[in-house]
């Protein structure tokens, strides 16, 4: 390889380095491994290469922070103007990513945010890193219920929850969280009790107290199903639900497998449906639906 071609590889791998670093904050053997995918220039990756690679970068005035082993581009090969009023209005989306309530969505605006600030004028970024930085404390009630049991489901321990059945009746059981949801108006925990191998749903107004237990969650994921039958008119009319899916269907009935809802309410559903509805399996779920029947009959006497 000529000189020449050395100087046109070594441009090429650190306009490449320069390009990762501006798509997101990364360590040195992230960054190699990255490198090794471009077949355009030659492997080089000694630690004296990347010292050159970064010292030019900040000659030509590029910002290059390192916190423990992660290199952080503090600005971009161009800056966007933005104005005060433009400045408040991002801030303003900064305080509303711990109201998204879904780990997933608050990672890509967190991540979207770090890679826009590098476009950033250096006196509006230190500006918007403040706020980002800030604890934001003006949760709603609401809010503020959400995110507890959200920080309780991260810890990854188990959790006791007691808390007023369908009956009115107080429960306590012993379950992973496996997800907050807000629906229909109410924040709802969707639970995994281990000892009865079913999901659980509690809406949180009926939850008594809760204690956080110094057991690590199992992570554990079975396959609750129930199958049943359906008759008559249900047969056209019936539609499926997200957990759902039909087994089989003919002229006289529709076969449901119904996956992990919680058997309480899955009960009530179907005992709305009377003699059109016929449960298959298990025979635990048979069980559990015939007593809450003759429950249900013995209070009406």
């Amino acid at each position: 390889m000529t000189s020449t071609d050395k100087n046109y590889d070594t441009a090429l791998r650190l306009l490449e380095v320069l390009k990762i670093l501006q798509e997101q904050d990364i360590s040195k053997k992230d960054i190699i491994e990255k490198l090794k995918v471009n077949k355009q220039f030659e492997s080089v990756y000694t630690n004296e290469a990347f010292i050159k690679y970064f010292n030019t970068l900040k000659l030509a005035g590029f910002v290059i922070e390192k916190n423990k082993n992660i290199y952080k581009l503090k600005n971009a090969v161009f800056s966007v103007d933005l104005t005060k009023n433009e400045v408040k209005v991002f801030c303003d989306l900064i305080k509303t990513i711990n109201k998204l309530h879904n780990e997933h969505k608050e990672n890509i605006a967190k991540f979207s945010i770090n890679k826009i600030i590098k476009f950033l004028d250096k006196n509006y970024q230190d500006e918007i890193i403040s706020e980002y930085k800030k604890p934001h404390n003006n949760l709603s009630d609401e809010d503020g219920i959400i995110s507890k049991f959200e920080n309780l489901r991260k810890d990854d321990l188990l959790v006791m929850i007691t808390y007023y059945n369908k009956s009115n009746e107080i429960n306590t059981i012993t379950v992973e969280i496996k997800e907050v949801i807000k629906k229909n108006n109410s924040v709802q925990i969707l639970c995994y009790d281990n000892e009865k191998k079913r999901h659980k749903r509690i809406t949180t107004n009926s939850i008594i107290n809760v204690q956080q237990l110094h057991l690590k969650n199992r992570n554990s994921f079975f396959k609750d199903s129930v199958t049943f039958k359906l008759y008559g008119r249900l047969i056209k009319l019936y539609k499926l639900k997200s957990n759902e899916k039909m087994l089989d269907l003919c002229k006289e009935y529709v076969v449901i497998e119904n996956i992990n809802e919680d058997r309480e309410l899955l009960m009530r559903r179907l005992l709305k449906y009377g003699a059109n509805c016929r449960i298959v399996k298990p025979e635990s779920f048979k069980q559990e639906f015939i007593n809450m029947t003759d429950e249900i009959l013995r209070k009406l006497q």
